[in-house]
């Protein structure tokens, strides 16, 4: 009896975590499709407007539309005892997604398939700083997943790495500009996931969402006059269409993976590259590189190899 009464609680358990995972499965999906059409919109407005002042209107309405949801679980959750390691967070957050609306805007050629794929960096930029900052130990095969994923960045940014044998195969080869600025974003987003690390043991996600896009309008808040554009009433709609996708998607990433396991759904992040390579093709006609392909999937591969290998590590310490 005893032994079926341990069975049953054990299928429960089974059951809740799929139902949790399918549930975090589905946001993680949507998530992408919103973070998709967030970066669409940024590339379609700044070419008419500066993407400062996107990023501003970006956190400014995100900040309102986070408030409603901090008033349900009460605003006495707001307190904290770091308020210095939060706003250092913050200015590592907001340089990292001003910097992003900058990498996709029209100031570069950058396509959003590239974007996402030099995103896609983070985890890597993650596991370096958490070894450097927080002294965590990084063995010898993720090290060697490090270097592979960033060699993937080399590939997908200088094509002429796969004819390297050939005479003047690196003629011209450089990184550009557009490139930089998305790798220098995803640093800097990779350095706010780890003071995140700090922060998350007293602060809800939804809290630390609302204070990130209230210091950020804070912070881009003297930039927006410098760089403010006369903005048509069609811009001002899209801008709010902008803002409510960027919101929407950051908030089913944080749900999913509060409900799923991070195992099985950081991998269904990575959809994020076909969804903008469709996005690419249907509104600019563009179609991303065979370079951008393989550097892309070293990266992924690179990545979820880290992702086992700290999970090997958690269950060998466990």
């Amino acid at each position: 009896m005893t032994d079926m009464g341990d069975r049953s609680g054990y299928e429960d358990i089974n059951k809740k975590q799929l139902s949790g995972n399918l549930k975090g499965a589905a946001l993680m999906v949507l998530s992408g499709v919103g973070f998709t059409v967030y970066l669409l919109l940024n590339k379609l407005l700044s070419s008419d407007v500066h993407p400062v002042f996107l990023a501003f209107w970006r956190a400014f309405l995100g900040m309102w539309m986070a408030i409603p949801f901090v008033a349900m679980i009460g605003f006495s959750k707001m307190k904290t005892r770091r308020p210095g390691l939060l706003i250092v967070r913050s200015l590592c957050g907001t340089l990292g997604f001003t910097l992003a609306i900058v990498a996709v805007s029209d100031f570069f050629t950058l396509t959003l398939a590239q974007f996402n794929a030099i995103s896609f960096t983070r985890p890597l930029f993650v596991t370096l700083l958490a070894a450097l900052v927080l002294r965590e130990y990084v063995g010898l095969h993720r090290w060697g997943a490090l270097a592979a994923g960033f060699f993937g960045v080399i590939v997908m940014v200088m094509p002429g790495v796969f004819l390297f044998w050939q005479p003047g195969a690196f003629d011209g080869a450089q990184l550009d500009t557009g490139s930089l600025v998305a790798l220098v974003s995803a640093f800097s987003l990779a350095a706010a996931i780890v003071l995140v690390k700090f922060l998350s043991a007293e602060l809800p996600s939804m809290v630390l969402l609302l204070y990130a896009n209230l210091l950020s309008s804070v912070l881009l808040a003297p930039f927006v006059f410098v760089f403010w554009d006369q903005v048509s009433l069609q811009d001002w709609g899209l801008i709010a269409a902008m803002s409510a996708f960027g919101f929407v998607s950051q908030f089913c990433f944080i749900y999913a993976m509060s409900i799923g396991d991070a195992s099985f759904l950081s991998p269904i992040d990575y959809l994020r590259l076909p969804m903008s390579a469709v996005a690419d093709f249907w509104v600019f006609r563009l179609i991303p590189g065979f370079s951008v392909w393989v550097g892309a999937a070293i990266i992924v591969v690179s990545t979820l190899y880290i992702g086992w290998r700290e999970r090997v590590r958690g269950v060998r310490k466990s």
